[in-house]
């Protein structure tokens, strides 16, 4: 198997049990991901907040291709699929907090 067909390939199935890659590595990853972003929004210079901004928008894809990819791994379909729906929200929600906070940024690099 190729990398590109590992990440890309619509027909990839993962082996990770969905409630693993759903609360441990989205969820619980997340909120620590962003709660580090927001309490050092005020303290960090513009260009490490800006590189966490970014980082954070890698790990959205990031998980949002892992949750996808293992959703079939529960005992019940539907949670799969629901899954799948919350990630995609909550990517999308991510992503425009994300460009918000980072237009936030390049104003008060402007202003400087």
């Amino acid at each position: 198997m190729t990398l590109h067909s590992a990440l890309l390939d619509p027909d990839t199935h993962g082996t990770t049990p969905l409630w693993r890659v759903f609360w441990l590595e989205g969820v619980l990853t997340s909120h620590v991901f962003f709660a580090t972003i927001v309490l050092s929004y005020a303290h960090v210079a513009t260009s490490l907040l800006a590189a966490m901004l970014l980082a954070f928008l890698l790990y959205t894809a990031w998980i949002m291709r892992r949750v996808w990819v293992n959703a079939g791994n529960t005992a019940k379909p539907a949670f799969g699929e629901l899954a799948r729906y919350m990630t995609v929200v909550w990517a999308l929600n991510a992503v425009l907090v994300s460009v918000f906070m980072g237009s936030t940024v390049v104003n008060l690099v402007a202003r400087r």
